[in-house]
């Protein structure tokens, strides 16, 4: 059954965007293919990060692709493309932010609609 690749919990009360910079020196890259979850010829093209109650799900999404100009082309061409998705275990959710050079979260309060808005902030 074809999963909506999207951020979602239970009330979904906080709604908004994250972007990050990748670290070349250690990478989400580096980690997959160090614990034998991504092999020459796939592509990380997602990642999903999930903390809960006492739980926390860290997964990857790769396709088979010589390159990530390659993998793009694929994912444009199909409507639900087929993907590899491997859970990331034994990370904290420290150690998988420091996964990346820079980590940025927005977060709007539902219904807000802040993220991409111009806001005066006096500053």
């Amino acid at each position: 059954m074809p999963e909506i690749f999207e951020a979602a919990a239970q009330y979904d009360d906080w709604k908004g965007s994250a972007a990050a910079d990748n670290d070349m020196d250690v990478s989400i890259q580096t980690l997959l293919a160090e614990r034998g979850l991504k092999t020459d010829g796939e592509v990380v093209v997602g990642l999903t990060f999930y903390s809960g109650e006492n739980y926390l799900s860290i997964s990857a999404y790769l396709i088979q692709a010589a390159n990530a100009e390659a993998a793009k082309t694929y994912l444009e061409a199909e409507a639900v493309p087929n993907v590899k998705k491997v859970d990331i275990e034994n990370l904290s959710a420290e150690e998988f932010i420091r996964l990346f050079k820079r980590f940025s979260v927005a977060l709007s309060w539902r219904g807000m609609n802040l993220v991409g808005k111009k806001l005066n902030t006096g500053e």
